[in-house]
């Protein structure tokens, strides 16, 4: 069931990463975004291919493959075979996507996606009809955010399934050039203290370098 109505917290949140995220609504914008400087501390990956992009993070952050089309930001786990405390991710889906392929996007379900895609802003939705499992699924969306000159659509989970207290979900959904970008990523919302936790700071810092291109 649907619940139309969106929290202080998310508005200010929005603001925030459309803030440092957005490159601001230009009545003319640039043909091509500038390239950010990168941060000292910081470096520079480069995805190539179809649906090319480009992302900057801390260097004491990995990024990893999760297939042909995932990639995930984080730091190295300080538990052999632990879980990573939280992390980025970033998924391309090209239009021409052979089929089955779906399968093995990070986070990516065609019928859950457009389902999110047609979502109103403040308009919250569960992706699970198992009503001991539809609080862990439940996304709202959240007003829309600039990225990379491109309009985004952004969404929240508070509760995020097997994540444990305090950590959220937000992701975007851009579209250009023949491909869906879905950018996300788990963040704590409070001071965990735990080595390698990603905030809503970090994560707004490291999005504000997310481009298209290579």
């Amino acid at each position: 069931m649907a619940r139309m109505q969106v929290s202080t917290r998310m508005i200010l949140l929005s603001l925030l990463l459309s803030g440092l995220v957005g490159c601001g609504r230009q009545s003319t914008p640039p043909a091509v975004p500038p390239t950010p400087t990168l941060v000292p501390g910081w470096e520079r990956y480069s995805h190539p291919g179809q649906c090319s992009y480009v992302i900057d993070h801390p260097s004491t952050m990995d990024i990893t493959g999760q297939g042909t089309y995932s990639r995930i930001v984080s730091s190295p786990s300080t538990e052999p075979g632990g879980p990573v405390p939280n992390f980025i991710y970033i998924s391309v889906i090209p239009d021409d996507l052979p089929p089955g392929a779906d399968r093995s996007i990070y986070n990516y379900d065609p019928g859950e996606t457009q389902t999110l895609l047609d979502l109103q802003v403040g308009e919250s939705w569960t992706l699970r009809e198992d009503p001991t499992l539809a609080d862990w699924f439940t996304s709202t969306r959240l007003p829309d955010i600039s990225l990379n000159n491109l309009p985004t659509q952004a969404y929240e989970n508070t509760q995020p399934w097997e994540f444990p207290p305090g950590t959220e979900e937000i992701r975007y959904y851009l579209e250009a050039d023949g491909c869906t970008y879905l950018v996300g990523g788990y963040l704590a919302t409070v001071g965990s203290g735990q080595q390698g936790w990603i905030d809503e700071e970090l994560f707004a810092r490291i999005l504000a370098t997310f481009r298209l291109g290579s």
